[in-house]
């Protein structure tokens, strides 16, 4: 497959006998190179795999870590999906994963024109933080806030910061008020726009994003084929915890049904 966008660093992953296409969005302060597990058992099980950085993450370019609209994440996106579709004629599934889920769930409801979506660990309402809310009176947009990917917080076995050497130290706060707030915003005010079949996967013990998030959309988006999947030993980083792989065989699953 050949993909044009300036912008954002996309690697292909392409199965011998692919039944399908699957797009990897990352979660926050990621890349790519975070999903070598899920894009290794996607591909066995006979799916090309299209996972990209996010812009401002990773290879691709932008400012590191800052974004002006979400909606740009959203177009960059929509971007790559046109050219899969150009290049394949197979169906094409989006996996979201924590900043990735917000970023598909917005996707789906502004463009409508994928056949899945695969949603973990994404917050589905707006943050109640006063510093996110009012941001001109506390801080300037320039300020950073600290990641921590060896957090307790994360997984069972938190990364260590050598893991991978593309990972953001810090973001902005117009990041962080474009997804937690302006796009909690215009999702919750769209749901009824949501209509993409569309699995939920949170982990039970997930002390960053809570599981009633999951239950949340479950019950706000239209969709007509929705299901919501609980993991009770996993926390945050559903890929890198210790249910990875019964994580990966229900995904594995649920696409099989919907090709």
């Amino acid at each position: 497959m050949l993909f044009s966008n300036s912008y954002l660093n996309v690697f292909c992953s392409l199965s011998k006998q692919p039944k399908a296409n699957v797009i990897i969005t990352h979660g926050l302060g990621e890349s790519s190179c975070d999903y070598l597990f899920l894009i290794d058992f996607l591909v066995k099980n006979n799916f090309n795999v299209i996972s990209y950085d996010v812009r401002g993450h990773g290879k691709s370019l932008g400012k590191r870590g800052d974004i002006k609209s979400f909606h740009i994440f959203l177009d960059d996106l929509a971007q790559l999906v046109k050219n899969v579709k150009q290049n394949s004629s197979m169906k094409i599934f989006l996996i979201g994963h924590s900043m990735g889920g917000i970023i598909v769930n917005n996707y789906v409801i502004k463009y409508k024109n994928i056949n899945g979506a695969v949603i973990s660990s994404a917050p589905s309402r707006e943050v109640s933080n006063i510093w996110l809310n009012y941001p001109f009176y506390f801080f300037s947009w320039w300020q950073r806030k600290k990641l921590n990917f060896n957090s307790s917080k994360i997984a069972h076995v938190p990364l260590g910061k050598g893991y991978h050497p593309y990972r953001l130290e810090s973001v902005s706060y117009r990041l962080l008020r474009n997804l937690l707030v302006l796009s909690m915003r215009y999702l919750n005010k769209n749901f009824s726009s949501y209509l993409t079949p569309v699995l939920l996967l949170y982990g039970i013990q997930d002390k960053i994003i809570s599981y009633k998030n999951g239950i949340h959309l479950l019950d706000s988006i239209k969709s007509k084929d929705k299901n919501l999947k609980l993991y009770h030993e996993t926390y945050h980083n559903l890929f890198h915890d210790i249910e990875k792989s019964k994580i990966c065989n229900d995904i594995i699953l649920w696409l099989n049904d919907r090709i």
